[in-house]
């Protein structure tokens, strides 16, 4: 009886770490010695830790991180890690994007910022992996349902945004069905949407390179959905941000500049 249990507790575990291996996650970190960057490492170490349990392969693109987390970094299975600090932040997401292209099995791709440990959950890929593999969608956005765990400003920006982005990009909400969450950073894509995140080139080259790409295939025809998924921001980071005029000055930047580089003319010349 042991020995069934045994071999029934053996097979799902198999089961269950061969169930994304048509995904790859590409991904980028660049952690300092300062106090912020002790704090996002650690999410980052976790994130790439579940990444590991769960038996998916991942790209690293990272731009000069201290020496420990390096270290760390390299303890960890699955992750292909390359060094390279000579790329604008496009730049770093586009090289990491076309080395995961080169791994033959892998049919869809994520990118996702490593300090949204939460995300990384058998639960909430497979809520975004289905729609891909029934082939009813191109792209898939990942939509926060819990805005009330963010920190206030961010929230309350980016529910905004949101809805700005798709009015400058000519997407009605009646079109695409609803608002995307398109701040929010986690896109997976299958092989045929992967152009649009490679091509997406800009004066800013920055975060718009995860926007960008989702509206321009939405209108050369190819399919968006809007995947809901049970993540929530880390409550240590929350209150870190919340403190920091840095990171407000930095998310108002983001809005700014974003909304510009879609055409939003109100917005040239605005900072």
């Amino acid at each position: 009886m042991e020995s069934f249990k045994l071999n029934l507790e053996r097979k799902i575990e198999s089961r269950e770490k061969s169930n994304f291996s048509d995904l790859i996650i590409y991904t980028t970190t660049l952690y300092k010695s300062d106090e912020m960057s002790a704090m996002r490492e650690k999410l980052a170490l976790s994130f790439f830790k579940k990444i590991e349990k769960l038996n998916i392969k991942c790209v690293v693109v990272d731009g000069g991180s201290n020496v420990v987390f390096l270290e760390n970094l390299q303890q960890i299975s699955n992750l292909k890690i390359i060094s390279d600090n000579s790329q604008s932040m496009g730049g770093s997401r586009r090289l990491a994007l076309d080395e995961a292209l080169k791994t033959a099995e892998a049919k869809y791709f994520l990118w996702v910022e490593p300090e949204k440990d939460d995300l990384i959950s058998e639960e909430s890929l497979s809520r975004l992996i289905d729609d891909l593999r029934n082939n009813n969608t191109d792209v898939v956005v990942a939509k926060r349902e819990a805005l009330e765990s963010m920190p206030k400003l961010q929230a309350w920006l980016e529910d905004r945004a949101n809805k700005r982005a798709m009015e400058t990009a000519g997407v009605t909400v009646s079109e695409a069905k609803e608002v995307w969450d398109l701040w929010f950073g986690p896109k997976m894509f299958n092989r045929e949407a992967a152009k649009y995140f490679m091509a997406s080139k800009s004066s800013l080259d920055k975060w718009d390179t995860i926007i960008k790409p989702v509206i321009e295939a939405f209108q050369d025809g190819k399919k968006i959905a809007n995947i809901v998924v049970d993540y929530k921001y880390d409550i240590t980071q929350k209150s870190s941000e919340e403190n920091s005029d840095n990171i407000k000055r930095k998310r108002l930047t983001q809005y700014v500049n974003i909304l510009a580089e879609l055409g939003d003319n109100y917005w040239k010349d605005k900072i």
